[in-house]
């Protein structure tokens, strides 16, 4: 007989638990909410499906628990949560839809920035300014979209022109192709660089460059 040692494949996201589930149609991995009190709801495994879900080793009374809305944060009518192997004591499982996992940030508080975070905010609008391209590294997860969006903001306020935006990692970079066209071509060739080493995966040269910032300088969050 099996035990029942797995918890449900859920995410805790500020005051909401997320349901991990899939759909009938596509190999995407979704997020559904909790049922409000008059929505309609659903277990997290039909009953057709608790005899495997028992196997893998989840408690019954917990899967069949109507506590989830019908439809997944994108909308979409959801199958069943989604389940790991049944050798693995962790559920495997992983949310991939873009859209759920985006509106699942939201669910999460707005970070405490840190009182420099001005300082930071004008020093890559400035490069990106003198540039067109700048970059970022060591930001922190909880600062990037912040930072992105301060500054793409500034970057309009003061030139008339927008932005693109990337992160990789801790790294986030600015690029705004109408002051870029403007500069001199080996600044424009050093940006198209530091681009290129972002997509290829090549780590970053210790050469300094105009363009090149990083936020331990100003020991930020510390």
């Amino acid at each position: 007989m099996s035990d029942t040692h797995r918890d449900i494949n859920a995410i805790r996201a500020g005051s909401q638990t997320l349901l991990v589930t899939v759909t009938s149609r596509g190999t995407m991995i979704h997020l559904t909410r909790e049922a409000g009190p008059r929505e309609p709801r659903q277990g997290a495994v039909p009953e057709h499906y608790r005899g495997q879900a028992r196997e893998f080793g989840y408690n019954l009374t917990e899967v069949a628990d109507p506590r989830w809305a019908e439809t997944t944060m994108c909308g979409r009518p959801w199958l069943l949560m989604a389940g790991g192997d049944a050798n693995e004591d962790e559920a495997t499982a992983a949310p991939s839809c873009r859209r759920c996992l985006a509106l699942m940030d939201r669910l999460f508080p707005e970070p405490v920035l840190d009182e420099r975070f001005p300082l930071v905010v004008q020093l890559v609008t400035d490069t990106i300014t003198d540039h067109g391209y700048a970059e970022i590294r060591a930001v922190p997860g909880d600062h990037q979209s912040a930072l992105r969006g301060q500054v793409r903001t500034a970057v309009r306020r003061r030139t008339g022109y927008g932005c693109r935006t990337y992160a990789h990692e801790s790294m986030v970079i600015f690029v705004c192709e109408p002051i870029h066209a403007q500069r001199e071509a080996e600044s424009a060739g050093l940006a198209s660089e530091g681009i290129g080493e972002l997509l290829d995966g090549v780590p970053a040269g210790r050469v300094r460059r105009p363009w090149q910032l990083s936020w331990e300088t100003w020991a930020l969050g510390s």
